[in-house]
């Protein structure tokens, strides 16, 4: 826990904090504790559309009375440190530590890490048959064995490829900052960066339910063809129509770019090819783009961006610097 001197609070502030976090149950703490050390900085200010989501995940979590307490810290929130663990933080809270939650008598369950660097593709054989292709900057937490009535995996960050085992009696759930995705024996994608402020999954066969952490409701059911796009600050989930094929392009090395913003272009290439981006004037990210490209280089590709969406850049080692 971060030294509550590092944030702007009061002596009577801090002991009224201290208080609160001392007053929640074994299970809360274990809800809301990051697993990791925290990622916050003492000086980093949320942006209130964070704050108000992690306020909407903790009303999910705490008791009601907790929730009104809690509430009035909202504004000290965004200048303390510990109350990173208050507020939740959405990038906190969206790690879902629930997955590491102890059952009453027994040791935590311990998960296996795979990262994969941008730049780079891996593929994951579990026990159970499921292959699970995992794109560059993703990082993908495993069990050893699946001993629980679902088969769970936790998508920690960036975009996978998911081709599940059939086993009825065992659905296989997908975990992420955001959502929850349960199927039987399905083919789907799933793609949540923690810097892009919306998530997707694109089903390719079977049927997959959606749960948004963030926002109670019904379960969104896809089948083959479906997809959604969830906006991460509300909860809701868009549904539509996709290409199949265009959603798995970037397991085949191609780009499928359907109406899509320059912003949205280089988040894709950024994985793929280990590259920074620096844009200049913010406001052509805003310009959109209709390309597909099979395994250009990235200097093809940003000719080709240039040509069409009138940009100037250069490149320097793994830098792109836009104008």
């Amino acid at each position: 826990m971060q030294d509550l001197s590092t944030g702007k609070l009061s002596a009577a502030q801090k002991k009224e904090l201290q208080q609160l976090l001392d007053a929640l149950t074994e299970h809360e703490r274990a809800a809301l504790f990051p697993v990791e050390e925290y990622i916050q900085k003492a000086d980093h200010q949320l942006p209130d559309e964070e704050v108000g989501a992690a306020l909407a995940r903790l009303k999910q979590t705490l008791k009601p009375g907790k929730v009104i307490l809690l509430a009035r810290w909202r504004k000290v929130s965004q200048y303390a440190a510990i109350l990173v663990l208050v507020m939740g933080s959405t990038f906190l809270l969206r790690k879902n530590a629930g997955i590491f939650i102890r059952k009453s008598g027994q040791p935590a369950k311990r998960y296996h890490t795979m990262k994969v660097a941008d730049g780079n593709h891996a593929t994951l054989v579990l026990k159970d048959g499921t292959r699970i292709i995992i794109n560059g900057g993703s990082e993908l937490l495993y069990p050893d064995n699946f001993d629980s009535k679902e088969r769970m995996v936790y998508l920690k960050d960036g975009e996978a490829y998911f081709e599940i085992a059939k086993d009825a009696a065992h659905p296989f759930v997908v975990k992420t900052q955001q959502m929850r995705v349960r199927v039987l024996g399905t083919s789907f994608s799933v793609r949540d960066y923690k810097e892009e402020h919306k998530a997707s999954v694109s089903v390719n066969s079977g049927r997959v339910a959606l749960e948004s952490f963030l926002k109670a409701g019904p379960w969104l059911e896809l089948v083959a063809g479906n997809g959604s796009v969830l906006d991460k600050y509300k909860g809701t989930f868009t549904k539509q129509d996709i290409d199949i094929s265009a959603t798995t392009a970037w397991i085949r090395g191609e780009f499928n770019f359907q109406d899509a913003t320059l912003q949205e272009v280089l988040h894709v290439l950024q994985h793929k090819y280990a590259v920074r981006f620096e844009v200049k004037d913010s406001t052509i990210l805003k310009r959109r783009f209709t390309a597909t490209f099979r395994n250009n280089s990235i200097n093809n590709i940003m000719q080709q961006l240039k040509l069409m969406g009138n940009i100037e850049y250069t490149i320097t080692d793994n830098l792109i610097q836009i104008q």
